[in-house]
């Protein structure tokens, strides 16, 4: 493909991603928040209404005057199936757009268990794409997890990828609810920290796309040895509520003083709890616009799903902008 296509179908992207995030749009906001020229914009808004990727949805007269007309997706033929898996158990939603059409948890013994509920999922509910999250490192179609303080390698999405003839991608959990999170707030830098009883996940994000790093371990900070052992595991041999504080107080310093980011996003599960006075005290002494730009959630599996969702339907609209040749 050469530079000024590859251009063209980037810039195209952007419009179905804006509109995606932002319901609709008019021309001019188009213009204005994606910074490109009003006849580019014109012609490829154009572009997207031939191919049936975007549509109007009317104009509002109530004022006596013409208002501009408002763009949206077209939004047939983006079924997503997300599915969180954890041990023993499946929680899975079917989504469309801006709606859940299904949603149940399932329980199963073994991958070959898995791995049969989910091709009866993907059967019964005729979806587009299925978009997978899981607790570990993830490695394209592998996953690493650390749960018992030993590393173990799950391969059997590569067995699903073979059986079905859809799309599937193989998600981090904690990144999941990081683009969830992006989703509805939209900054350009990012993190995301989650601690649970296993330990720690946590990504970093510029705008919504996930930053890895060289080897794939950008944001696993529960790694980090602290006083012998991992972060990871003295979160899950914690005994008390200050030893807790001491750990969340150093994990959100490093954080801050490393990477600055602009918000960073907090979700505990775990039956320590979230004492802001003292997180507070402890990121004041550092820089008072620190605790200013920290944000607690308690609801994490909405963001999860949110995020799934974003991910399978940007993961459609860029498929059907690169398999057209006549864009």
């Amino acid at each position: 493909m050469n530079a000024l296509k590859e251009t063209k179908k980037k810039h195209l992207l952007a419009i179905l991603k804006y509109l995606y995030l932002h319901n609709s749009s008019t021309m001019n906001e188009l213009v204005g928040n994606l910074q490109l020229s009003q006849p580019s914009i014109r012609n490829m808004v154009r572009i997207l209404q031939e191919k049936q990727l975007i549509q109007e949805v009317g104009n509002d007269l109530s004022s006596g005057g013409r208002c501009p007309t408002r763009f949206a997706l077209n939004e047939k033929n983006y079924l997503i199936l997300c599915l969180y898996i954890q041990v023993d158990k499946i929680i899975y939603q079917v989504r469309g757009f801006s709606e859940i059409k299904k949603e149940d948890t399932l329980f199963y013994q073994g991958e070959e268990e898995l791995k049969k509920i989910i091709r009866q999922l993907v059967d019964k509910n005729e979806v587009h794409c299925c978009q997978i999250a899981v607790e570990g490192i993830v490695y394209e179609d592998e996953y690493v997890t650390d749960h018992q303080n030993i590393l173990k390698k799950h391969h059997w999405v590569k067995d699903i990828k073979k059986e079905i003839d859809l799309p599937i991608q193989l998600q981090n959990d904690v990144k999941m609810i990081h683009q969830g999170c992006y989703f509805t707030y939209q900054q350009d830098t990012t993190y995301y920290l989650y601690i649970n009883d296993v330990g720690i996940g946590s990504s970093y994000f510029y705008k919504d796309e996930p930053l890895y790093g060289n080897t794939g371990i950008m944001g696993e900070i529960g790694l980090i040895s602290f006083k012998g052992k991992t972060i990871n595991q003295r979160i899950r041999e914690c005994q008390s509520q200050d030893e807790f504080n001491e750990l969340l107080g150093l994990l959100v310093s490093m954080i801050f003083t490393m990477l600055d980011p602009t918000r960073l996003e907090l979700s505990l599960d775990l039956k320590w709890n979230y004492e802001e006075k003292i997180i507070k005290n402890i990121l004041n002494k550092i820089d008072k616009n620190c605790f200013k730009n920290l944000y607690f959630h308690k609801d994490i599996s909405s963001m999860l799903f949110e995020g799934l969702a974003y991910r399978g339907i940007v993961y459609l609209l860029k498929e059907r902008i690169e398999r057209d040749e006549k864009i």
